[in-house]
């Protein structure tokens, strides 16, 4: 863990604080090289997210007159830098500070993290792998380091690395055929046969199958992007080619998500009626129930070309360039340092 005394005292977490350092300076070289702005937008957000597995935080600003507003702490900046991309720029990210609530103190969650977002449009998931693939090769070159360490495995980052469809990687674990398997109903019976409980929707099933038999085991060699994901897990993103399924990839290493990228849904009526419908499930869920950024909207009606983005964890990407095995020894005064200094 990483308070001021003990940053003081270990120079192990020294250490790993001042390549922290290091590698946040060389992730905005990289873009700074590739020509994108460096953006900075609102921290408190109002409304936030509707994403339904979301917690976000909130919080109250009050005028002069103790008259109260309630925002919430940004999960993302996404809608923001969309924002942006509608004002005609073309190329942007941002390094970010994000919140989201009933998050672990530790192993790889912190309610705090930081992320980094960057958007291309005109732009394709392809574009945002490439970006993603030399963003980390080009950390790797300067750190002088061929590889990275996660739970004992050394992973190339060094070669090209591996692309792979839901579906190819569903029958390479499973033996499955994915398109059999696109309802709740279906789903429902393969989480049966593998003896998993069958509460919840589509996208709860899902997971209860790749959190344990798939995603331990990817990218043990290599980096692997997963892409198409089943539609109804996909609010922000455009169909595929087989519109069953959606343009959109995770980026795993060692069994680690990294990323989460998005070919961007940019027809607002869609868009629209996919956050109504996130929002329902929200309310299913018994969460918080918020409204439809309407000025989110109102930006892609004005026009925004074909764009690729992707949000990407910063502070996972240290763990992984410094050997790090908790969070929390690369996060200055994380949560649970301070819990324990309270």
């Amino acid at each position: 863990m990483s308070t001021w005394k003990q940053l003081k005292d270990n120079p192990y977490l020294k250490e790993l604080y001042s390549k922290r350092i290091d590698i946040l300076r060389l992730i905005r070289e990289f873009f700074w090289n590739e020509g994108f702005l460096e953006t900075d937008t609102p921290i408190a957000v109002c409304p936030p997210s509707q994403e339904p597995y979301l917690n976000p935080m909130p919080i109250v600003f009050h005028n002069p007159d103790g008259v109260g507003y309630k925002f919430h702490l940004r999960t993302s900046p996404e809608f923001a830098l969309k924002k942006i991309l509608a004002t005609g720029f073309e190329k942007v990210f941002e390094i970010a500070k994000v919140f989201r609530d009933c998050e672990e103190f530790g192993k790889t969650h912190n309610p705090e993290f930081t992320m980094i977002e960057w958007y291309r449009a005109p732009g394709t998931l392809e574009n945002i792998m490439d970006d993603t693939e030399n963003l980390f090769k080009f950390i790797g070159q300067r750190l002088d380091k061929k590889s990275v360490q996660w739970k004992n495995a050394d992973i190339l980052i060094n070669e090209a690395w591996d692309r792979k469809s839901m579906r190819q990687i569903w029958q390479e674990f499973l033996n499955v055929n994915l398109d059999e398997y696109l309802t709740v109903e279906t789903m429902r019976e393969l989480c049966k046969k593998l003896g998993y409980d069958l509460d919840g929707a589509y996208e709860d099933l899902f997971y209860k199958v790749f959190l344990n038999k798939i995603e331990p085991f990817l990218g043990m060699k290599k980096p692997i992007f997963i892409y198409d994901y089943p539609a109804t897990m996909c609010s922000l993103s455009r169909p595929a080619a087989d519109s069953r399924y959606a343009l959109r990839f995770e980026l795993y290493i060692g069994g680690l998500e990294l990323a989460n990228a998005f070919g961007e849904l940019t027809d607002a009526e869609k868009q629209k009626e996919n956050l109504e419908a996130d929002s329902k499930k929200r309310q299913e869920l018994g969460k918080e129930v918020f409204p439809v950024d309407t000025e989110f909207i109102a930006a892609l009606q004005s026009g925004i070309p074909q764009a690729g983005g992707i949000a990407l964890g910063v502070d996972r990407l240290v763990m992984l360039f410094t050997g790090a095995k908790d969070i929390n020894e690369v996060i200055f005064q994380s949560a649970a340092d301070m819990v324990e200094e309270k």
